[in-house]
């Protein structure tokens, strides 16, 4: 090929190249005719300004008012209306010829069950008793416990103490005459520890009974005490939280309540004795008045525990309150709310201090007030 012919071929393309380019150049002045792309960059320009203020349809929206009032956040907890924990009585020395009644109540000096057709009535102490008492034995505590139950009883009118003479042996002849009915010969004025069921207090509601009459050397059942209480499951920041004597109200099954406080908090991790197993975390609440919770016996009910907590370092106060549907999670853990602000939105940082009820607690919001509209999801 010889070099002119080169040239006009190179002159060629670059006229081709040339009417490629303005073809480009045709077809994107028309794309920008019709889409007017100059606008387009001033909405978004114009909206990266007024993103606080959007124009919306706000009849569209749903809105709750900004209210101003105190946030009691509050822990409400389900629990259980019981007695305390069942112990068994002690076996029987003889045969069991009459058995009690589950459920019944018995106090000092009354019949628990029979035995050998006699009376074992209740009494109560916090030593067991382990020996046969009688006149010139020697001095101890459960002579002490003797004269206590014999004198609430009515048959020692002495002060007790740990020394058995001829007036604890006379009241407990007149004991094993009147309360056990027994005659002759059996009056002896000794004391056999068989004789009675002891608990450590009294009175006390019998639970089970699992002996049957005839058995022998067996345990007639187990008790309780008569006072209710109620016991609730905590979490572990919960048993951090709260305390004994922290104000509860108990919500009883009737929806009435009772206004009291924790008697104990129990945080729990006690071994259950089963596989590792640890005992939960719980709260306890007693009833000084049991007139309050007896005729419901045994029940679920619901605890409302005031919250102690504080919000940035302050106890809580009159503030503003939102509906925490109306929170708008940020990046790096900020906060914002969508308030209508006539026929459009103001995107309006805030700082979150308590949350209960389905509320949030604003303790800081510029320009917010009482009764702007916010929106909610």
């Amino acid at each position: 090929m010889t070099r002119t012919e080169t040239r006009r071929i190179g002159r060629i393309c670059r006229a081709i190249t040339a009417a490629i380019a303005l073809a480009v150049i045709a077809g994107l002045a028309a794309v920008c005719v019709i889409a007017k792309p100059w606008t387009l960059i001033g909405r978004m320009t114009d909206t990266g300004r007024t993103a606080s203020a959007a124009k919306v349809d706000v009849t569209t929206l749903r809105t709750q008012p900004v209210t101003k009032g105190v946030l009691n956040a509050e822990t409400r907890l389900g629990g259980t209306l019981q007695y305390d924990d069942a112990s068994d009585f002690q076996p029987s020395t003889g045969v069991i010829t009459q058995l009690p009644t589950p459920g019944a109540e018995i106090n000092t000096g009354q019949q628990v069950y029979e035995m050998d057709g006699v009376p074992v009535p209740l009494f109560h102490g916090a030593r067991p008793f382990w020996r046969t008492l009688q006149v010139d034995v020697p001095d101890g505590p459960d002579v002490t416990q003797l004269e206590e139950n014999l004198q609430e009883l009515g048959y020692f009118r002495a002060a007790p103490n740990s020394h058995f003479d001829w007036r604890t042996r006379e009241a407990v002849r007149q004991w094993q005459a009147k309360s056990l009915g027994l005659k002759g010969e059996q009056i002896t004025g000794t004391f056999d520890p068989g004789s009675v069921a002891l608990v450590p207090t009294a009175p006390i509601r019998i639970k089970t009974v699992t002996a049957k009459l005839g058995d022998k050397e067996t345990s007639p059942g187990s008790y309780t005490g008569t006072a209710l209480h109620v016991e609730a499951t905590l979490t572990a920041t919960q048993a951090a939280t709260f305390k004994a004597g922290d104000k509860v109200r108990v919500v009883m099954p009737n929806n009435t309540t009772i206004d009291t406080a924790l008697a104990a908090v129990d945080q729990g991790g006690q071994s259950t004795g089963k596989d590792g197993q640890v005992t939960s975390p719980s709260a306890r609440v007693d009833f000084p008045d049991q007139s309050q919770a007896a005729s419901f016996g045994t029940t679920s009910v619901q605890l409302v525990i005031p919250n102690t907590a504080v919000a940035n370092g302050t106890a809580t106060g009159e503030s503003l309150i939102v509906p925490v549907t109306a929170i708008i999670a940020s990046a790096g853990n900020t906060y914002a709310i969508d308030v209508v602000r006539g026929d459009g939105l103001k995107r309006i940082p805030v700082e979150i201090g308590l949350v209960a009820n389905a509320q949030a607690q604003l303790t800081k919001a510029d320009g917010l007030k009482e009764g702007d509209k916010v929106v909610v999801s």
